[in-house]
């Protein structure tokens, strides 16, 4: 039988005193790897590659060069064909199954010492019978230095641990006398290493194999996507010239998108979004407190820079990039998402500083990182509190137009507002990135992915009722609706949204819905409206947008825009993972220049 040689090895550096516990340590290793081989091909041994065996020889010098206590145990089995007349071959007929366990000080000492012991074995070999044989065996067998582990080709390998912990000089097995029972044993190992050694390589080749094929074929499939304008958004617009014009100036909304390539998947930018805090630059804003009439608490978050500007460090300017932008220049206005923040939206507000806008958040009740101040707050948003966010903007800068950006649950509150104003609308245009459309019964929040549901969920929790438990439980007795222990055990979002109607201010669920669903207004929007949603949406999913394509029909400046990949608010664009940019603002922003550059 054809063997192949099997490597395994037990390096443990441990103080020479420590006698018992280095036993323990090699014999419970060599156990183990006996259990593994068995389990795996019946084998006692451990199959590893070549490099393994450099790596073992290397730490065995570096121990030798620094004189370090050094417990090493090998041993080596090699081709077990057999010679004619049924004697064993020389290579497989050597002592297999000998255990060198030795405690070595690796001083200059023990390596002299060493090597004048391979002296006298292979002078008293010489003396037996098979002198030819044992020459061979005992060149071969023992290391011409032991601490080094320099073995002349022979390999490491883990065998079966011995009766006895140590062999001693005057051992036998150990003076390589008296082999033939050591022999035996480990030929009849080196059979079922053999089995074992092919079993294991042919296992590791073909998993490095279908992982390098795997890995070549998706880079592959996302550079043929990238190149070959796959990932191009598909565009309904209404019947209105004026939308066509406006869409016409936009390039981003007539070429692929290009993200990076290991972000090319729904999950690898959603893992990216929910990171993203961590891979864009730091930003500093500007935050101006307001009080709406009730005595709720809201709040404007200006953009002032980011560390990657001159000015972060007082290189440029007294700091803020916005404050070399003349006093009409246009003010982007944020509409956040379900739990969003304004540090969701550095990259954002940085593009559109670049392009001359002057970008705000419009922080909603409960995003303040503060309690509430009522026991009110609204999930997608409230037109009067709304109201009040515009009337500041406008106070500070009279003369500049305002345009709404909305992402995910900020679209609902731009959709509403947009349609309830109608041509008052204070926006010049609006853009909103990943709607919901309906959010009534069997709508947008039924229709949520039910991991990111659960995520949802916890997060709305502890952002609005475990952080205000306290008021909340105050003022149930204020309204016959669902109160805090009710709100709390909702078992996902849909329900709680059925519970909420009483703290977002409203008599009944029927009220609620009639009163936020975006929905209910959008046939009265009288300003321009570009809407992007993702075919890999898991949040805002692909459905709502089929059930809702009547919005844009009819002589109306509506632009619906769908593309293959982007997932929930994220479209990200870059070179190999991390993320530079969103085709999502680019497009918002270039939508909103040509509102601004449109004559007439």
């Amino acid at each position: 039988m054809n063997g192949f040689d099997v490597v395994g090895a037990l390096l443990l550096f441990v103080p020479p005193s420590e006698g018992r516990l280095r036993v323990k340590r090699r014999v419970a290793v060599d156990a183990t790897l006996e259990r593994i081989g068995t389990f795996f091909g019946g084998g006692s041994a451990l199959h590893a590659v070549s490099w393994l065996k450099h790596y073992l020889q290397m730490k065995c010098h570096v121990a030798v060069d620094n004189a370090e206590p050094l417990w090493i145990t090998f041993a080596a089995v090699f081709n077990t064909r057999r010679a004619p007349h049924g004697a064993p071959h020389p290579a497989g007929a050597m002592s297999t199954g000998t255990v060198a366990a030795v405690s070595v000080s690796t001083s200059s000492r023990a390596v002299a010492s060493s090597r004048a012991t391979t002296a006298r074995r292979t002078t008293r070999a010489s003396s037996s019978p098979s002198s030819r044989l044992d020459r061979c065996c005992a060149t071969r067998a023992v290391p011409s230095r032991v601490g080094s582990a320099r073995t002349s080709g022979v390999g490491f390998a883990s065998i079966p641990a011995p009766r006895r912990s140590t062999l001693t000089r005057g051992d036998d097995a150990y003076s390589g006398t008296d082999r033939s029972g050591a022999t035996a044993s480990a030929l009849s190992a080196a059979g079922a290493s053999s089995a074992f050694a092919v079993g294991v390589d042919a296992f590791f080749s073909f998993l490095g194999t279908a992982l390098a094929a795997l890995v070549a074929g998706f880079l592959a499939l996302s550079a043929w996507r990238r190149n070959l304008g796959l990932l191009r958004p598909r565009l309904t617009l209404s019947k209105s010239p004026r939308i066509a014009r406006l869409v016409d100036s936009c390039p981003a909304l007539h070429r692929p998108l290009r993200p990076p390539l290991l972000l090319q998947t729904s999950l690898a930018q959603l893992i990216a979004y929910l990171l993203k805090r961590n891979l864009v630059p730091e930003a500093r804003w500007t935050r101006e407190t307001l009080t709406t009439g009730d005595g709720g608490e809201i709040a404007l978050e200006w953009y002032e820079c980011c560390d990657e500007d001159d000015v972060w460090n007082g290189l440029e300017g007294d700091g803020s990039v916005t404050a070399s932008l003349p006093s009409d220049a246009p003010v982007m206005c944020v509409l956040h998402t379900l739990t969003g923040t304004a540090a969701d939206f550095v990259v954002l507000a940085r593009e559109a500083t670049r392009r001359g806008f002057r970008p705000v958040v419009c922080l909603r009740r409960g995003h303040l990182d503060a309690p509430l101040r009522t026991p009110k707050f609204n999930l997608l948003g409230n037109c009067d509190d709304l109201d009040v966010h515009l009337e500041a903007i406008r106070m500070k800068f009279p003369t500049a137009k305002l345009f709404g950006y909305g992402e995910s649950a900020g679209t609902g509150l731009a959709v509403r507002y947009s349609g309830e104003k109608g041509t008052r609308n204070p926006f010049t245009a609006v853009s909103c990135v990943c709607p919901g459309y309906d959010t009534t019964e069997g709508g947008a929040f039924s229709r949520f992915e039910p991991l990111l549901d659960r995520h949802l969920l916890a997060s709305v929790k502890e952002m609005f009722l475990s952080a205000n438990e306290e008021l909340i439980r105050g003022f149930e007795c204020a309204y016959v609706a669902p109160g805090y222990d009710e709100l709390i055990a909702a078992p996902d979002m849909a329900e709680l949204q059925r519970r909420l109607y009483g703290v977002e201010g409203y008599s009944s669920l029927a009220e609620y819905h009639e009163r936020t669903n975006p929905m209910g207004t959008v046939r009265d929007i009288a300003v321009p409206m570009l809407v992007i949603n993702s075919d890999d949406d898991p949040i805002c999913a692909p459905s709502n947008v089929d059930d809702n394509l009547w919005a844009f029909e009819g002589d109306v400046d509506r632009a619906l825009v769908r593309t293959p990949i982007g997932t929930h608010c994220c479209f990200y664009e870059g070179r190999t993972l991390r993320p530079r940019s969103s085709w999502a603002h680019e497009a918002s922003l270039e939508f909103f220049e040509s509102v601004l550059n449109e004559k007439g």
